[in-house]
């Protein structure tokens, strides 16, 4: 049975379910949706996911929507390459790590810088953007510190939190290297000298099977 996917192009939940598909090697139709013409809350769609939200992943008749879930559900029937482990102890901490990413860092980064710049918001919401910068900052350091000890942020080997965290960080780059971010003072244009351990984690993480597929398509059109 093959794989259905429906995502959207940028949706940082639809990249990693659809990197997790390309990583590792399984074959699906791809459902690219408009949000510009809603169409992720059609009837249809609302069928899938009364949430009226992607990714939604379709095996079958199985439904599961929820990008971890659908990273989880692909992973207990693909085991390889692991993305959750390959031990008890690997998997605790890989998804301890996911947790602490999920609560800690996507937060400040998607909610309180990301989203609102990229929905325009920078004059009316400047000051709470510049707050949420700060401990957007103090995130980025927490990753670049563990990029320190080990090529990849659970371990040497890439695991569900680099799939999981790559969206939230190249959103990040590439909102904070637009013209509100840069007037706002974030200090977000300068990624790569401030952030090199990230940087190069990045760069690892672009090199992997799979990446230039997953990528945004929308992202390389001018």
């Amino acid at each position: 049975m093959t794989y259905e996917l429906y995502w959207i192009s940028g949706s940082p939940n639809a990249w990693r379910a659809k990197f997790t598909l390309e990583y590792k090697g399984l074959s699906y139709v791809s459902h690219r949706l408009d949000p510009g013409k809603k169409e992720h809350k059609t009837p249809e769609m609302m069928a899938l996911n009364p949430r009226g939200k992607v990714p939604v992943l379709k095996d079958g008749d199985v439904v599961i929507y929820e990008s971890i879930a659908i990273m989880a559900y692909l992973e207990s029937k693909h085991p390889q390459p692991p993305l959750f482990g390959d031990s008890p102890q690997a998997t605790g901490q890989i998804w301890q790590r996911l947790f602490e990413v999920m609560n800690y860092v996507r937060e400040p980064i998607e909610d309180g810088v990301v989203r609102p710049l990229i929905r325009g918001q920078a004059d009316q919401n400047g000051d709470q953007i510049k707050a949420a910068a700060t401990d957007v900052h103090q995130a980025m350091n927490w990753l670049e510190s563990l990029l320190t000890e080990a090529p990849y942020l659970a371990g040497d080997t890439p695991t569900a939190v680099d799939i999981c965290t790559m969206p939230i960080i190249q959103g990040l780059i590439r909102a904070g290297r637009g013209a509100d971010a840069v007037k706002l003072n974030l200090g977000l244009d300068g990624f790569k000298e401030t952030y090199g351990n990230v940087d190069a984690w990045l760069v690892r993480i672009e090199g992997l099977p799979g990446y230039e597929n997953a990528y945004p398509p929308h992202w390389r059109e001018p």
